[in-house]
């Protein structure tokens, strides 16, 4: 058995828990082939005694011993000596009498270390001191890199490796137990499946997940997987399960407060030394500003009103407090830290509290999920904390910043501090994935995933972890584990299926309105749906409606994907005959349609080229008019300053024949020309027409080439488009051109077929020839682009690249290797 290293502190350390190695004045040693490495770990297993050659072959090969196994042995244990020998250990291994012994004082082991600090976890918890039990056995996990002695074959080996696996997951149920006590309860729920998934029948993580469910609010799916549990401990082992589960199936069957020796929720006020590191120190990442503003109020230096820290689940609130908490009691000031307060004992400890404040010097007083404090923010904002006031600092930490009654109300006017978490950048979010010790070809994926949601960095990392030497679960599955949970801690349960359809149409769509649920979600309940998305803290409130980004946003959209492919392409379908429909054939005001313009896009993201041309934000204050005769010297001289006199020209020529069919933006405060454009109507052109514009002369040539025009029917032709600080790429003004010229496309009547004339056809090509726009041959420097909206017609058109849109990227790129 890998036993305990020695007091002292070699230079030299062995890793078993994981691929093995030995790390020698910090250089990694060569142990050789994995057969070799069996006989370094029989001897490391018996470090102190001899053992015989014969134990060595057993261990090896067993029953399959090569004739030659002595030999062999023999010549690896004289190949170990001299790696060995040449980092000064000549003498590490010894011989005697048909056998071998491993010096142990010579090496530090890092499977003694974890059982050092399992035990010491022991020690403190049993002392009462729960945090330090917790840090203790993190600290011990944290050395795992693998499976333990990944690669090392032999009986010998299997047999060690699975001791030591029984060790790590025990020592991993005692942290999870530790951290209910500390009232981890959300956090523990979302780590025990895979757990569970990987030890199926363990019935201590059952214990475990069925008093985190249930602390956590949750009786049904507590309810719901002991039936789980029973079951499948009857079918694969024809037993049922045992007492400790069985009674804590009956507590919570019964709703009993006691269930367990789990201390209840709502004990969880930790003073001074007792809050809750668990290694926060090391993984700790981010958050600066915040943690500056902190440091000011215990200096003095910050207002002496209250702080308080807002943003949405999982954005890492709770995680900031017991980081204040550590910056305060490194300050030597006392920590009062409520969190997971029942109720019906808040108020109770809230004054158990101030009369404990009232003696204490410099007290910080901590109060996470204040948004459940909703009865008594009156009692908070105008008895409590204002008696605060000079002798405490508090800091609050809710989902919604202070209340309307805090803003109007003059005596707290400019006395407290509002800090809003936002996501963590990507730097940020690389080095908290490396702190979780996710193998380096994992991390990106992670990164671009979570897109900044700590909880969701967090959550995936662990995951990411056990899949480099475990290979359970498989990417599928773990991805749909990550994912599942992330819409389980951020958004919860929806009251009803018409709200969780809301919640999809709102992470499918850009931007979701009333009226946009009206379309889309049957029932009749687009009023009540839409107040229900805007109440959500996961729903942003943008200009042209509610928005839900990230990686919530993605989350959902995986989740509907596989499972309801077909309730998923509906909703896709209707959303887009809503946008690409009313929405954009009613659309005149430049900022509205600029929302449309990238409604469409982010339709299409999911594969082709469309999102490359639309950009993605920014926005311009301005107003959009038909040209007037007192706009032509304007727009002659701007086509003059950007094209040339032979632009100008052809400006001047067709505002004379077709003044309605020119389109301006104008800033909306100094009303300076920004841009423009011409959509001239074309149903037999004259031939001095022709004559004077030799573009419009190609195009008629290649509509006579192409089709005979039907009776009633017109050619449509972008022939001007003047956006001189736009042009080179997507901007806002190209935006909204863009949405003019598809509904121009799409819903007007009569259009045979349509023609837009670019001057930097070269960037513009592969969108246009993506969208099914053919190119006209010509000699001008400009570029001509065509299509035929006859065949097929614009209801096939819009139905081109459909299953691309919905199924081009059917995977989220999460756990995928790079690099």
């Amino acid at each position: 058995m890998i036993g305990r290293a020695s007091t002292d502190s070699p230079p030299c350390r062995f890793t078993v828990l994981g691929p093995p190695g030995l790390n020698c004045y910090g250089t990694e040693l060569d142990l050789g082939s994995p057969q070799q490495q069996a006989v370094l770990m029989l001897l490391l297993v018996n470090s102190g005694r001899f053992v015989q050659v014969g134990e060595l072959i057993d261990g090896l090969w067993g029953d399959r011993a090569p004739v030659t196994g002595e030999a062999v042995i023999r010549t690896y244990i004289s190949r170990l000596r001299r790696m060995l020998s040449g980092h000064g250990l000549g003498s590490a291994i010894r011989s005697q009498a048909g056998g071998y012994l491993l010096d142990p004082s010579l090496f530090v082991l890092d499977a003694a270390e974890f059982a050092d600090l399992v035990e010491s976890a022991r020690r403190e918890h049993t002392a009462g001191n729960v945090s330090a039990a917790a840090d203790h056995l993190a600290a011990a996990l944290d050395l795992w890199t693998g499976t333990a002695l990944a690669g090392v074959p032999g009986d010998a080996a299997e047999r060690e490796r699975s001791r030591l696996e029984r060790l790590k997951l025990t020592a991993t149920q005692e942290l999870l137990r530790t951290r209910l006590e500390l009232g981890e309860h959300a956090e523990v729920v979302a780590e025990v499946p895979l757990l569970i998934e990987q030890n199926r029948l363990e019935e201590p993580l059952y214990e475990i997940y069925l008093l985190a469910l249930y602390r956590s609010g949750r009786r049904a799916e507590a309810l719901e997987v002991y039936r789980t549990v029973y079951d499948l401990l009857s079918e694969e082992m024809g037993v049922g399960p045992g007492p400790l589960l069985q009674a804590i199936h009956e507590k919570i069957l019964r709703a009993d407060a006691d269930v367990h020796d789990v201390p209840r929720t709502g004990s969880h006020t930790l003073r001074s030394g007792q809050v809750p590191g668990r290694g926060l120190d090391r993984q700790f990442i981010g958050r600066d500003a915040e943690r500056a503003v902190f440091r000011a109020m215990l200096e003095g230096r910050e207002r002496s009103g209250p702080l308080f820290v807002c943003g949405p689940a999982g954005i890492g609130k709770s995680t900031l407090l017991r980081k204040f908490a550590d910056d305060a009691r490194a300050s030597g000031r006392q920590v009062w830290h409520l969190h997971d307060l029942d109720a019906s004992e808040r108020r109770e400890r809230l004054e158990q509290v101030a009369d404990e404040l009232s003696t204490a010097v410099g007290p910080v007083l901590l109060l996470d999920s204040f948004e459940e404090f909703g009865d008594l923010e009156h009692w908070l904002r105008d008895e409590y904390l204002w008696k605060l006031r000079g002798t405490a600092i508090v800091v609050v930490a809710g989902r919604t910043g202070p209340s309307a009654g805090w803003l109007i109300d003059p005596a707290w006017s400019g006395t407290f501090t509002l800090r809003c978490l936002g996501a963590l950048s990507d730097a940020e979010s690389a080095a908290l994935v490396e702190a979780r010790g996710v193998a380096r070809e994992l991390r990106d994926s992670i990164v671009d995933f979570a897109v900044g949601s700590p909880l969701a960095l967090s959550l995936a990392a662990e995951v990411g972890r056990s899949l480099p030497v475990a290979g359970k679960p498989s990417r599928r599955d773990a991805v749909r584990y990550v994912v599942d949970n992330v819409i389980a801690l951020l958004v919860g349960s929806a009251p009803t299926a018409a709200h969780r359809w809301a919640l999809h149409v709102c992470a499918h769509a850009r931007y979701t309105t009333e009226d946009l649920l009206r379309a889309v979600v049957p029932g009749g309940q687009a009023e009540e749906l839409f107040d229900w998305l805007r109440a959500q803290p996961f729903v942003e409130t943008a200009a042209h409606g509610l928005d839900i980004n990230g990686v919530l946003r993605e989350s959902l959209e995986y989740q509907l994907r596989w499972r309801d492919p077909v309730g998923y392409e509906q909703m896709h379908r209707r959303i887009r005959e809503y946008v690409m429909g009313g929405l954009l054939r009613d659309v005149r005001d430049p900022h509205a349609s600029v929302a449309v313009m990238r409604t469409i896009a982010h339709l299409r993201r999911r594969g082709g080229v469309v999102p490359r041309y639309v950009s993605g934000a920014g926005d311009e204050d301005l107003q959009a008019s038909t040209a007037t005769s007192a706009d032509h010297g304007e727009l002659i001289a701007m086509a003059r300053e950007n094209r040339g006199e032979s632009a100008a020209a052809s400006v001047r020529f067709w505002l004379e024949r077709q003044p309605n069919a020119f389109h301006l933006l104008r800033d909306r405060r100094t009303k300076r020309l920004r841009a423009f454009m011409s959509w001239l109507l074309l149903t037999a052109p004259a031939p001095e027409e022709l004559a004077a514009d030799p573009i419009v002369e190609a195009i008629w040539q290649d509509v006579s080439r192409r089709m005979e025009l039907p009776a009633g029917a017109h050619v449509s032709v972008a022939r001007h488009l003047f956006c001189p600080a736009g042009e080179a790429g997507p901007s806002f003004i190209t935006d909204a051109f863009q949405a003019r010229l598809m509904r121009g496309c799409l819903h007007e009547p009569g259009l045979a077929a349509s023609y837009l004339v670019l001057s930097n056809g070269k960037f513009w090509r592969p969108l246009l020839e993506y969208l099914g726009h053919h190119e006209v041959e010509t000699d001008h420097p400009n570029s001509i682009f065509g299509h035929d909206w006859l065949a097929p017609p614009p209801g096939e058109w819009r139905d081109r690249h459909l299953d691309e849109e919905l199924w081009a990227q059917r995977r989220l790129n999460l756990f995928a290797r790079q690099g």
